[in-house]
């Protein structure tokens, strides 16, 4: 048996178990349901500002 024929039969068997994992998918929830709060003395101007602090770090 050739290196070639394993890969081949491991990515199909791969490829039918992502297959039925997402067959099964009732078990993730496709939305979030309930509530975040959070305590913080900021004002929402600085958790603004700190925020597009934050998004030009990332460019």
């Amino acid at each position: 048996m050739g290196m070639g024929n394993f890969d081949e039969r491991e990515f199909e068997r791969r490829e039918k178990k992502l297959s039925e994992i997402e067959l099964d998918s009732e078990e993730q929830p496709t939305e979030y349901q309930g509530q975040i709060t959070f305590d913080t003395e900021d004002t929402t101007e600085a958790l603004l500002d700190r925020l597009k602090e934050m998004k030009s770090k990332d460019d």
